[in-house]
């Protein structure tokens, strides 16, 4: 017997950073016929470099940040339970300048059993700090399950190079535009804007907590611990559009994380990560009826997409609707 044709997509999700795939496993899973088109291998994209902790901060809109924030970590806080997910709930300490705790700014107060810091657990030298617990996203495994759950439901991964929209408009009614930096472009947006991001990679020397140093307010260090690699952070630059490693920027945040953590001291360095993330004015969630049928635009969140994903993704799928029966 011949073998029939595929059966046609009813959504193509363009791009396959963390917004994209985690659209495209909440779509499949409820029902729609889903595509990911992605230029680049899941692998290697910015949000599979990233520290990938769940972290309360604010995007515009606010109201949205919170929303969205919210969402992400009750499904962050069950996929903890999931084996191979590669998400695990850990204990997090932000050094502040000062007594921060009567004036939060309201995504700080979702972090899960939120305090102030007791003397006795801040580094040497600092005098106040919040202990919280956060999610904390293993992208090493975290993408590869993200992909199986997608296969799972029966989504489909396509490697493919989008150069307008309408070429996925011409495989599905229905497009998700998620292509980060690309929509700059894609879209095209003028507003959408690089941020040169970079990490840090050394051996993990024992840690278990992440560390965030916000005391000086022109910048920042961050200590984000895996089961077998610490991801050292602070680095931050819109605008920039090389995204070649910076090794001046690396020195100097290498040098802070090792005074802030002296166990690193030794750890050998494997890497540094860098890569562009998409910034914009406010995050975009939006449909577009086009001739050719229906675009939501899904971008913007700069280097909150992991805390942003599972909540965008919810929002994506509302708008996108009750899918076709068969």
């Amino acid at each position: 017997m011949p073998t029939p044709p595929p059966t046609r997509a009813e959504v193509v999700v363009v791009g396959a950073g963390v917004i994209g795939l985690t659209t495209a496993v909440v779509l499949s899973s409820a029902g729609w016929r889903t595509e990911v088109w992605t230029a680049d291998d899941p692998a290697e994209t910015p949000s599979a470099r990233a520290a990938a902790v769940w972290t309360p901060t604010p995007h515009a809109p606010l109201q949205t940040s919170l929303t969205w924030a919210a969402r992400s970590l009750q499904e962050f806080c069950g996929l903890s339970r999931v084996p191979d997910s590669g998400v695990t709930l850990a204990e997090g300490l932000t050094l502040t300048a000062s007594d921060t705790s009567g004036h939060l700014p309201a995504l700080t107060r979702l972090s899960p059993d939120l305090r102030d810091a007791a003397r006795d657990e801040l580094p040497a030298g600092f005098t106040a700090g919040l202990r919280y617990r956060l999610p904390l996203i293993d992208m090493d495994r975290y993408v590869p399950w993200l992909l199986q759950r997608l296969d799972t439901t029966g989504g489909r991964l396509r490697q493919q190079r989008v150069a307008t929209l309408a070429e996925p408009l011409a495989a599905a009614p229905v497009v998700v535009n998620a292509s980060g930096l690309g929509a700059r472009d894609l879209t095209p947006d003028p507003t959408v804007r690089p941020v040169f991001s970079q990490y840090v990679v050394t051996d993990n020397p024992g840690l278990d907590r992440v560390v965030v140093d916000t005391t000086d307010s022109r910048r920042w260090v961050s200590v984000v611990p895996h089961r077998d690699r610490v991801h050292l952070g602070g680095v931050r630059v819109t605008g920039r559009d090389d995204e070649r490693p910076d090794r001046e920027l690396a020195s100097d945040v290498l040098r802070r994380c090792r005074e802030l953590e002296p166990a690193l001291v030794d750890a050998r360095v494997r890497r540094i990560d860098a890569g562009l993330l998409p910034s914009r004015p406010t995050m975009r969630l939006e449909i577009e009826n086009l001739a050719a049928g229906r675009v939501v635009h899904a971008y913007g969140h700069a280097s909150g997409g992991v805390t942003a994903s599972w909540g965008a993704a919810h929002a994506v799928a509302a708008l996108v609707g009750v899918p076709p029966g068969p």
